[in-house]
């Protein structure tokens, strides 16, 4: 095998596949792959149960192997009923499929990842919620949702409020998008209202789309520009703003996209680490890898990073990147996080409550900041196996909480456990069978699974910087112009990322404009 490629990427997680995916096809270039892991994918992480295994990429997983998997992706479980190994060996996970963490695709088919899949003529359904619902946490009552309609737990004048910010946001033009690109979300709702209902209702809104539970944290320019997406789409919170992916989860994302860079020449390697980025001077010209059979080089004049910022010091001198971002990234970025959990049900509960069984659920402000957490704990909750039967089996059913902390706060095992307590409590009580019919839970923790942020008001490190020519940035954390999140983000980033490597315009050609 020639040790000689076009291009390097560093990372088989959705940025660097999609990056891999446009130069290897369109652009017709010798692509090589590296991953550190034995899978494809990186944080796109999905279990399916098979007897007394998980699989994974068809690979059997045992309980230290599902244990370590999930490590590899910052990932822990703080929780399970039964444990473990009961799980395992008596096969109560068998026919199921459930993530890593939480995951979520933004407006289905019609998100940046539905606008990839497409163009690269790989399509899979994408389903998203068809409902919307709100349980108080303080009464555990269930408030269904309609487009236009009241607020029922809000009194009138915070229906006004609420509908009016909304408004805003939807209507925005870029000028005033750019002046709150420079703020904070939490800023943004200060300035326009001391309401606490709507507050609470508006941030809890931003945490499960951004993964912060802070309103300070969150970029006001990055969630607003998702609102505001909505009108373009003709989509809303109630109708195809959250969405999963079929079996066997969202790995399918990565696996697919594997596939289509191996259809068009390219290469990847899996359970192959990159030791060192090798230089000519201020250009690039390789790197030394340790795999299977050693460490080795592979040379490149163009070479690819997707590795979080605050990890790539490992391959990457600090020397070689500005001072000024060292610092700022050694001081100030921040990860964050979420506490996910799996339940599995022998009944359908949002069915049988008599709200759409699409619906995703959002519960605000379980606890206050004010009780030793850095911002309000919020609920997002789903039941993928309404959206997708495939994913449980017949007769079956998954209720999935997404629940953002920061990095602290999920190391803390009595907070973790008082949010998952407090969790149950208000579901058992807003849906009075789920005790009786859980059939178990698994819940995990991930401390950096959602990327490394600069504080608002800082863009994301550039996907070029000075000093470091034939060398590119891609993924969540990366692209001065990259707004969004998650998987969006990953996307986006992506995109500028093959423009600047190629000059061409796969931003343009891939998104529409309200994407961009």
């Amino acid at each position: 095998m020639s040790q000689q490629y076009d291009a390097i990427i560093i990372g088989a997680g959705l940025a660097g596949l999609s990056v891999a995916a446009l130069l290897a096809g369109e652009a017709g270039k010798r692509v090589l792959v590296l991953e550190k892991q034995d899978y494809v994918g990186g944080r796109l992480v999905s279990f399916t149960g098979k007897g007394d295994r998980l699989v994974l990429n068809g690979k059997d997983l045992d309980v230290k192997a599902y244990e370590k998997i999930l490590a590899s992706v910052y990932a822990w479980v703080a929780r399970s009923e039964p444990n473990l190994d009961t799980l395992f060996s008596e096969r109560m996970l068998d026919g199921f499929s459930f993530e890593a963490g939480g995951h979520a695709t933004f407006w289905g088919t019609r998100g940046r990842v539905g606008c990839l899949l497409d163009y690269l003529k790989e399509p899979i359904p994408l389903p998203g919620n068809e409902g919307f619902s709100v349980i108080d946490p303080e009464s555990s009552a269930l408030y269904p949702m309609e487009k236009g309609g009241r607020y029922g737990w809000m009194s009138d004048e915070s229906n006004r409020i609420a509908k009016a910010l909304l408004r805003e946001m939807a209507m925005a033009d870029e000028e005033t998008m750019k002046q709150w690109d420079l703020i904070s979300f939490g800023k943004w709702l200060n300035d326009r209202t001391d309401d606490r209902k709507v507050y609470e209702f508006l941030a809890a809104v931003a945490s499960i789309h951004m993964v912060m539970g802070e309103p300070e944290m969150i970029p006001a320019g990055d969630f607003i520009r998702f609102m505001r997406t909505a009108v373009s789409i003709g989509m809303n919170l109630i109708s195809g703003s959250t969405g999963i992916v079929p079996k066997p989860g969202f790995v399918y994302i990565g696996e697919r996209l594997a596939q289509h860079v191996k259809n068009d020449g390219g290469t990847i390697m899996t359970g192959t680490g990159v030791q060192e980025i090798v230089f000519d001077g201020e250009r690039v010209a390789g790197v030394i890898t340790d795999g299977p059979n050693g460490p080795q080089r592979f040379n490149a004049t163009k070479i690819v990073c997707t590795v979080p910022i605050r990890k790539i010091f490992k391959f990457l001198p600090r020397a070689r990147l500005p001072e000024a971002l060292v610092k700022q990234v050694d001081e100030q970025f921040f990860s964050v996080g979420m506490l996910t959990g799996y339940v599995a049900v022998k009944s359908n509960l949002l069915a049988d409550a008599g709200i759409a069984p699409k619906s995703w659920l959002l519960v605000p402000s379980i606890i206050k900041a004010a009780e030793g957490f850095i911002g309000d704990v919020d609920i997002i909750s789903i039941m993928p196996s309404n959206f997708e039967p495939s994913l449980a089996p017949a007769g079956k059913h998954v209720i999935a909480y997404s629940i953002a902390l920061t990095e602290g706060e999920l190391h803390d095992r009595a907070k973790v456990n008082r949010v998952i307590d407090l969790g149950r409590e208000i579901f058992h009580k807003t849906f009075p069978k789920m005790k009786q019919d859980t059939l178990w839970e698994i819940w995990t923790c991930s401390d950096k699974g959602f990327g490394d942020w600069p504080p608002p008001g800082s863009r994301r490190p550039d996907t070029t910087q000075p000093g470091l020519e034939g060398l590119f940035f891609a993924g969540d954390g990366y692209g001065a112009s990259t707004w969004g999140s998650g998987m969006d983000a990953a996307i986006h980033s992506a995109l500028y990322c093959v423009d600047a490597m190629t000059g061409g315009s796969f931003v343009e050609k891939v998104l529409p404009e309200y994407h961009r």
